[in-house]
């Protein structure tokens, strides 16, 4: 099967970036699409994806450009030995140390994005007993 190729604006159609957005996270190495001759840039369905999914980490859980990058390193890196690429305990396990650092930094991340939903429901609480009083003040 033939691989589909879009250009850049296809994918910021299909993603939502700008083309300056995409082309900084090539310059960021965190996506590598293929070349023409002429220098255009070709992205695969698998670009469009990894793009995604660096959209999902950096808006959903907060993580910096650096952690993606770490991140999608990482998943690369594990992918790969899990796929029969050889290596040795020792890398085993300082993999298996990364990821746990990466769930300790998610678990990080959503405890703060919980302490953030907690204070602005605070907020809307508050907000409604206003206006209940507001409303009660104005029927006397």
């Amino acid at each position: 099967m033939e691989k589909k190729y879009y250009k850049i604006e296809d994918v910021s159609i299909k993603t939502g970036l700008t083309k300056r957005a995409i082309r900084y996270y090539e310059d960021l190495n965190l996506i590598s699409p293929k070349r023409t001759d002429s220098g255009y840039r070709l992205y695969t369905d698998e670009d469009i994806e990894k793009i995604q999914k660096i959209i999902s980490l950096k808006d959903s859980l907060g993580f910096s450009l650096s952690e993606i990058k770490a991140a999608l390193e990482l998943d690369k890196n594990v992918k790969n030995i899990l796929s029969g690429e050889a290596a040795d305990a020792e890398t085993i396990d300082n993999y298996a140390k990364l990821i746990e650092k990466q769930i300790e930094l998610i678990e990080e991340k959503n405890k703060k994005l919980l302490m953030a939903k907690q204070r602005f429901e605070e907020l809307l609480l508050n907000l409604y007993k206003l206006k209940q009083k507001s409303k009660e003040a104005n029927t006397i």
